[in-house]
Formats: structure tokens, sequence, C-alpha cells
């Protein structure tokens, strides 16, 4: 509901897949919006004690096999990392230096301690200081062993400007983050 007047534009899926390919700095402006949406959440639960592990209900997959693998080839140069059960990969307050698409393995994405999303093959995660260039919003630690993808900001930023499909994928995965982070405000 507008509270002021306004002029809105909708979009069609036609009409944003199209919009992604001609103008790839629209997906990182939409990107950065849910981002911001994502954090002011994030603190709105924190402050009720509302993060935490019984909310998480299924795992996450942005990618399917065969994308996942198209990914892996496009970035060659980027070799895999391997991380065994149960060690850190990334830090809530770090700077935010590559993304990670996961090949194999299970991650568990914490906040504050409570974990907030598990990802398994297909699944990404460290986005989000890659597109703000800010820290790092999350930990995550392997639930099982790993082999990860990292994604490096200058990679992230050419698969954006390069591949709709990845920009769109991202988006549908922040949106998806972000409604199940606002589903438990309620």
């Amino acid at each position: 509901m507008a509270k002021t007047a306004c002029r809105v534009i909708a979009l069609d899926d036609r009409q944003f897949r199209s919009g992604l390919e001609r103008k790839p700095a629209f997906a990182l402006m939409l990107m950065s919006m849910m981002i911001a949406r994502l954090r002011e959440t994030i603190a709105r639960l924190a402050a009720g004690n509302v993060l935490g592990e019984d909310a998480v209900r299924k795992e996450s997959a942005v990618f399917d096999p065969k994308r996942l693998a198209e990914l892996a080839e496009g970035l060659s140069n980027d070799q895999p990392v391997y991380f065994d059960r149960g060690k850190s990969i990334l830090q809530e307050g770090q700077p935010g230096l590559r993304m990670y698409a996961v090949m194999e393995g299970h991650v568990a994405v914490t906040i504050g301690g409570g974990v907030v999303e598990r990802l398994g093959p297909g699944g990404v995660f460290g986005e989000l200081a890659l597109i703000e260039q800010s820290q790092r919003l999350a930990s995550a630690v392997a639930e099982t062993d790993c082999s990860l993808l990292p994604i490096n900001r200058t990679a992230f930023l050419l698969l954006v400007k390069t591949s709709p499909e990845f920009a769109a994928s991202l988006l549908g995965s922040l949106a998806e983050r972000l409604r199940t982070l606002t589903s438990r405000l309620r």
C-alpha cells in the first residue's frame, strides 16, 4: 500500500529478464535493495532474540546440478577449496573477499550463533559482502566434508554482466532468504 503519492514500474517476467540482459547494474541495484532489507530484518530478529535453529526447515540450493557444473567450468581458473567437517569457512564481521558455491557436502550458515540456513550442492553463500563490499553478515561452517567453488568479486561482477541467468538465480535466492527471515517476524 502506498503511503504517499508515487509512481511505480511493473515488470512481467519477460521484461524483468530483458532488463537484466540490457542493464546488469539493474541486478546489482536490486540485490543491494534486498540486502538492505535483509540487514534490517536480521537486526529486528536479533533484537527480538528470534534467530534460531528451529526455524531452519529445508536446505537451500540456488543452482541445479547442470548449472552448477557450467558455473564451475566457466570459472576454471578458480579451483575448488575443501573444508573438513566442523571447520569454519568464514566468520561474521570479516571482510568479504569471495562468495562460495557448494559443489559437494553441506554448510550451515549462522548469525549470532543461530543457524539461519543450511546449504547443499548448488547453494551459495558470502555474496552479500561481495555485492556491498562490506563485512560478513553471517558465519559459515562445514557440516560435512565439503568442496566449495570460490568466486571473487571480479568473477562475480563478470558473471552478473554476462549471465542474466546467474543474476536471476542470485536475486531469487536473496528473495527467498528475505521471505524466510521476514516470516519469522510474525
